[in-house]
């Protein structure tokens, strides 16, 4: 084995390295953008889609996208891929292109994250990599045994160094196919203009993984020159340079146009600008490189803008404008900035823009195509999006079954909601759920003691008003009974649950029903406004019919989305009685003295008459 070859696969076999790290960085950006209750599931898909794509890619998708070209359509050859060399420089391509399909398959998952079931997630990866990326990146990748072009794209002059199209867009127009199916996430749009954003779950973990992806970009542009020569240090530097620049017109946009920096929006900017430069990394100089970046940063605002405001076209992680929109871009670029000595002889800018727009319609007419078809043909026979309910709780618990903290303490408050109180939230004083829970718990805690002393007072309550002897009665606004003690039981030969809920006309004969509440005017009746704060003598009736004089006194409460009243009411018969036999006592007497008076009168009449 010779020093040079030695050294490009040691280079190789490094940038492979980087380029799988991309998968790291995919997997906290995605999980860090998503909503806590679905970050494990972002998580998964992202590990899973690695373990499908490297069994596809080595049984056969290196053989469609790498084989012996059939008519520059599908390669036919290297199918369960094994190296017969000694130099085991095959197998090192393999490992690089292996890691670029995977790259290509996970594109998807934070698009389509949040609603999409996790068995129809791993159909979708499988489409992706059985057909969607091999396929096309035959068309523009493969080549002979000589080294020439073999796919038919590559054959017109295509051009797409490190996958801007191969890669980046057809994992973004598979991941448009998979969304327009599926639809927004429950609540992301509402009916009007407005549109609801959802909060991230962990922008710092995000932040991790965009750096992450920035140093796997190292390797995924520095390594498709498959040898470390002199193009490696331009062509990493160029990739600096469009993702600063991305950036930095997204961080302008949001500095100029937004009262708030939306980072999301500026970590998208400056990807936009890694994926734009992936196709020219190799032929441009740093001026273009900038430019390259800071136009693909544009393409990007205005493509999300685009999806999000006329099309409600719900993509949680921003995928589609950054390696769809962006993607296109930094195709188109080639043509504009690249070296013309890297074009077929004789071909014009012009020339080869018109190869390059062709390329990507191709690219997006059978990236998004092939797997609409296909995930259409897996709706008609299992459902690609979780129910309701299971959106509602999130996917880390419906899929999964993996719950979180913040997730455990809104089932006790749910069971506390139920009225089980005696469970008490988990307590880990090193998290934000866990200091959330434990002043939870001194709320319930503060709770119970209090539920206790109103216990205590309601007993209280209970015994005063079930042993005094009057007739105590609490009526709502419309005069319905609420509330028929003992002594209105004794009183009026009712039973407390004969009388709760029933008209207040039910203790007062017609003839007397004056004390009542006219609802319709909502006005009270005059005589039971005087009779709060005062004493009013009324008539009252038993079950049986008979009535009684009472006196009532009226006090109303002001509760706090009500009023009520509440009525003592005592029976004054033998009053009544009494007052009676004293008129009627009083009555003789007056009637005694008038006659004495008149006697007496009488007789002095006859006494000073003589006979």
């Amino acid at each position: 084995m010779s020093h040079e070859l030695t050294t490009n696969t040691i280079w190789v076999l490094t940038c492979t390295s980087l380029v799988f790290l991309m998968q790291a960085g995919f997997c906290c950006l995605e999980s860090g953008l998503s909503r806590s209750k679905n970050s494990i599931n972002v998580a998964t898909k992202n590990i899973v889609d690695f373990f499908i794509g490297v069994f596809i890619f080595w049984l056969f998708g290196f053989g469609l996208m790498f084989g012996q070209s059939y008519g520059g359509w599908i390669g036919t050859t290297q199918f369960s891929f094994e190296d017969s060399s000694n130099a085991h420089w095959p197998t090192v391509v393999f490992l690089f292109q292996l890691v670029f399909c995977s790259t290509a398959m996970t594109i998807s998952s934070g698009a389509v994250a949040e609603r999409m079931r996790f068995r129809a997630y791993l159909l979708l990866a499988v489409g992706i990599g059985a057909f969607a990326y091999p396929l096309f990146g035959h068309w523009a990748w493969a080549h002979d045994s000589a080294g020439n072009p073999a796919g038919w794209l590559g054959k017109l002059g295509f051009l797409s160094f490190a996958g801007s199209s191969v890669v980046h867009s057809v994992g973004a127009w598979a991941a448009l196919a998979a969304v327009l199916i599926l639809g927004p996430r429950t609540g992301r749009f509402t009916g009007d203009s407005n549109e609801q954003r959802f909060s991230s779950s962990n922008l710092p973990m995000a932040a991790l993984g965009f750096l992450i992806l920035w140093f796997g970009w190292f390797g995924f542009n520095g390594g498709s020159t498959l040898a470390l020569n002199g193009q490696v240090p331009s062509i990493i530097l160029n990739t600096i340079l469009a993702g600063i620049s991305g950036g930095i017109c997204a961080l302008l946009w949001e500095l100029i146009a937004s009262k708030q920096i939306r980072v999301e929006k500026v970590f998208n900017g400056s990807l936009a600008g890694l994926v734009a430069i992936t196709a020219s990394c190799n032929a441009v100089n740093y001026p273009s490189a900038i430019c390259i970046g800071f136009i693909a940063g544009v393409v990007m605002l205005a493509s999300l803008s685009l999806l999000e405001n006329r099309f409600k076209i719900d993509d949680v992680v921003g995928a589609i404008p950054v390696h769809g929109f962006a993607g296109v871009w930094g195709t188109l670029a080639v043509a504009l900035f690249a070296d013309t000595s890297l074009f077929q002889t004789g071909v014009s800018r012009t020339s080869q823009l018109g190869i390059q727009a062709l390329g990507v319609g191709v690219c997006f007419v059978w990236s998004f195509g092939s797997i609409w078809l296909f995930m259409m043909l897996v709706k008609c026979f299992m459902p690609l999006r979780v129910t309701a309910s299971d959106e509602k709780i999130g996917l880390n618990v419906a899929e999964h079954g993996a719950s979180t903290e913040l997730h455990s303490l809104l089932e006790t408050m749910i069971a506390h909601e139920k009225g089980d109180n005696q469970s008490r939230a988990d307590v880990d004083n090193f998290t934000e759920a866990g200091i959330v829970g434990y002043q939870y718990n001194r709320v319930l805690d503060a709770q119970e003691i209090l539920l206790s002393d109103v216990k205590d007072r309601e007993v209280r309550y209970r015994s005063i008003m079930d042993n005094v002897m009057d007739a105590i009665i609490t009526i709502d606004l419309e005069g319905k009974i609420e509330e028929f003690n003992r002594g209105a039981e004794y009183l009026f030969g009712y039973y407390n649950h004969e009388a709760i809920g029933k008209s207040i006309d039910l203790l007062i004969p017609p003839l007397h029903q004056k004390i009542q509440h006219e609802y319709s005017s909502g006005e009270l009746n005059p005589q039971l406004v005087r009779a709060i704060g005062s004493r009013q003598e009324i008539v009252a009736q038993r079950s049986d019919g008979s009535t009684f004089p009472a006196e009532l006194a009226v006090s109303s409460v002001l509760l706090a989305d009500r009023e009520i009243f509440t009525g003592i009411i005592q029976d004054i018969s033998e009053r009544k009685d009494s007052e009676r036999s004293l008129n009627e006592a009083r009555k003789r007497a007056e009637a005694a003295s008038e006659a004495k008076s008149e006697f007496l009168a009488n007789m002095s009449h006859e006494i000073r008459t003589p006979m």
